[in-house]
């Protein structure tokens, strides 16, 4: 609702929490004249008058972008416009804002691994790990449309303070690790470019970072478009090598399809590192908020469209992040496998194995630097929304990044000084230690998103929810079993060594708690019963901090309870004039607020 001149600024309470409103300035002195039309107020404080909804939505990345006053700023509602691009295309940008994660700097590290180690027999594991991609972002979808709640606000609402303080400590340290292959790549590329230590573009990645989120202030479409373009840059160098370094297409095709049928227990670190590499935890929190920048019209057969149109939206640009990685492997491939220390080649010296493009190094550079701070924009919305939604805490974007690029660049700078020759091992470190964290991220989606108490008809059928919790069971298998066994990455070696010393004690043990934790925390996690549910489909979500993220329901229940204090308090102070409702607060000295038409 724009402002109209002689229209003066006045504050309207809601239980405790305050809102700015422009009211004529005639609705002092005379009643509101409703004959022509009944004027309520949605829960966003919207007028609709004969049916219609304003135009007020955020427009941002949901609860990450909202104005001072915690409301949601005048933007466009959809609803079918019966053009079906011009409806698809109103979608488009959450999901290559969130396929950026499939194809950053990590995600090559592991593409590197797989072809350098096993030519094209890991190509399977690359491409289903992109299928559950998918299907987890539908889920997203789902949660965040139907719901209208990001994952990690969910999580906070239905947990006790100590679980939701645990599960918020787990997701911002999957967001910092995820951030040390970004800076990393930042840091190759420097060296790329002007022969500087890897040390000195690390830390240039804290600044760099701000520049790009500068762009910010012009909509977070700008934002979208500026990732699409990087996303363009990598694809045309990769592909470019590819197709002049010569595939063997039988066995790129046989790989793909059935390369299982060749796993051995050596392989199992490089799968765990391709699934974390490309189905990321902080991917989730960040998808389930991202979608709710799309506000549709709350009418059941519109938000269903929204769902489905929205699902549609990441398939493409996922799809594309799967050809981008099959490129890599394909490179690889060809260009290192065989070589002395194979197994050692990542993203410090890959680009020496481009045998046809001239200034390759120079394209491998751009890739990496592109990857690097785009995924550096996810990581510091993905920051912003697990704050929000666990602690209720919202701080700048820019204060945001700088706290988790500060946090990353410290083990990055040790290392890239002490250690530089184990940079690319810091990486598969890394990508395997983002597929231990993903079931603490992966699990709760699943379980919320299948309950019938939760998502109420919403909910999938029951061979679908059957499905998703084999998935997720699948998932934390897959890791358990990496934790111990041999060639896992991680504890096995404890097994293979015949004489038991001091240092596997202490390994072993580590291991023990490792495993007993995760078991703990899964079993916890998915047998705990759910105490709440979403909030009706047909009720627009008023956006405001700490909706969903105070844990505690004895502090929901007194919100509400003030709530409705204040219904009260307006039924019974009537202007017997105007026949406004007038009511003083203690706590405002006394000021006078008044309220026109019908409050819902």
């Amino acid at each position: 609702v724009g402002a109209r001149a002689g229209e003066r600024p006045r504050r309207r309470m809601v239980g405790s929490t305050k809102r700015r409103e422009l009211l004529p300035q005639s609705d002092q002195d005379e009643p509101p004249n409703t004959s022509s039309q009944e004027i309520t107020r949605n829960g966003n404080g919207a007028l609709i008058g004969n049916g219609q909804v304003s135009s007020s939505a955020n427009n941002g990345l949901g609860a990450a972008a909202f104005d001072d006053e915690n409301s949601a700023p005048a933007e466009y509602r959809w609803s079918p416009s019966g053009n079906w691009w011009r409806d698809m295309l109103h979608f488009v940008g959450p999901g290559f804002m969130v396929c950026i994660a499939y194809v950053d700097p990590g995600n090559y590290q592991a593409d590197i691994q797989a072809g350098g180690t096993a030519r094209y027999q890991l190509l399977w594991t690359v491409w289903w790990s992109s299928i559950l991609s998918i299907y987890v972002q539908v889920l997203c979808v789902r949660l965040a449309i139907y719901g209208q709640i990001t994952l990690a606000e969910v999580q906070a609402a239905d947990n006790s303070d100590r679980m939701r303080l645990l599960n918020w400590m787990i997701a911002e340290f999957s967001i910092v690790i995820t951030d040390l292959p970004e800076v990393i790549g930042v840091g190759i590329a420097c060296n790329v470019f002007f022969d500087w230590p890897y040390y000195v573009g690390v830390i240039l990645s804290l600044f760099t970072t701000m520049i790009f989120l500068v762009f910010e202030r012009f909509g977070i479409r700008v934002l979208e478009a500026m990732i699409v373009v990087f996303v363009g840059v990598m694809s045309i160098a990769l592909f470019v090598e590819m197709a002049l370094v010569g595939v063997n297409v039988p066995e790129l095709i046989e790989g793909w399809a059935y390369g299982f049928i060749h796993v051995t227990a050596e392989d199992i670190f490089t799968i765990t590192g391709v699934l974390g590499a490309v189905v990321m935890p902080h991917n989730l929190y960040l998808h389930t908020g991202a979608c709710q920048s799309r506000r549709v019209v709350r009418e059941e057969g519109v938000v269903k469209q929204a769902v489905w149109l929205s699902s549609l939206e990441p398939v493409f640009p996922i799809l594309v992040s799967y050809f981008i990685n099959m490129a890599i492997v394909s490179i690889a491939a060809e260009s290192v496998y065989g070589e002395p220390n194979a197994e050692e080649v990542g993203l410090t010296d890959f680009c020496i194995h481009f045998q046809y493009l001239k200034s390759g190094c120079v394209l491998w550079g751009i890739a990496l630097l592109a990857a690097g701070q785009s995924s550096a924009i996810t990581t510091t919305y993905t920051g912003q929304f697990v704050m929000e939604g666990f602690l209720d805490i919202t701080l700048p974007t820019w204060a945001r990044a700088v706290l988790t690029r500060l946090v990353a660049i410290t083990p990055c700078i040790i290392v890239s000084v002490l250690f530089p020759q184990d940079l690319n091992l810091l990486v598969n470190i890394v990508n395997s230690a983002l597929s231990l964290l993903l079931p603490f991220a992966f699990t709760p989606l699943v379980k919320y998103t299948t309950s019938e108490k939760f998502m109420g008809k919403y909910a999938p059928p029951v061979w679908e929810r059957w499905l998703l919790r084999g998935l997720a069971f699948g998932v934390y298998l897959l890791n358990a079993i990496a934790i111990s066994a041999p060639g896992g990455g991680f504890f096995g070696f404890v097994f293979e060594e015949e004489e038991f010393s001091f240092r596997n004690a202490i390994c072993f043990f580590c291991m023990l708690v490792l495993q007993v934790f995760l078991l703990w925390w899964q079993a916890t996690t998915a047998f705990t019963p759910i105490s709440t549910t979403m909030m009706p489909l047909e009720q627009e979500r008023v956006y405001e901090k700490g909706d969903f993220a105070e844990a505690d329901p004895l502090k929901r229940s007194k919100k509400l309870l003030r709530s409705l204090e204040m219904t009260e308090q307006e039924e019974e102070h009537l202007d017997p004039v105007t026949g406004d409702e007038v009511f003083s607060i203690d706590d405002e000295d006394d000021t006078e607020f008044r309220t026109t038409g019908t409050i819902t």
